[in-house]
């Protein structure tokens, strides 16, 4: 985190709680080369899951629908591995 007083990369974090929506995180932050302290507000970056299919269409996925999308082919694999061996 850079500091917004002399720029510098050199900061670190002297407190840390949840901000008072407890959707962000509040940091306090010392510089070590100036010394000036400040505050930063972390917010959690949820980017959306999007599957691009053999048919080159895109569709967005969900986490029980990828978690079921990865179980059934985990079991179909398996059962194709178990398949090749007892031949």
């Amino acid at each position: 985190m850079k500091c917004p007083f002399c720029s510098s990369d050199n900061t670190r974090v002297i407190d840390s709680r949840p901000a008072d929506d407890n959707s962000s995180i509040r940091r306090r932050r010392l510089c070590d080369d100036c010394g000036k302290r400040f505050t930063t507000y972390e917010k959690v970056e949820t980017i959306p899951l999007i599957v691009k299919k053999r048919t080159t269409t895109e569709s967005s996925m969900t986490a029980p629908r990828l978690k079921r999308a990865c179980f059934l082919h985990v079991t179909r694999d398996r059962f194709q591995q178990i398949q090749s061996q007892s031949l």
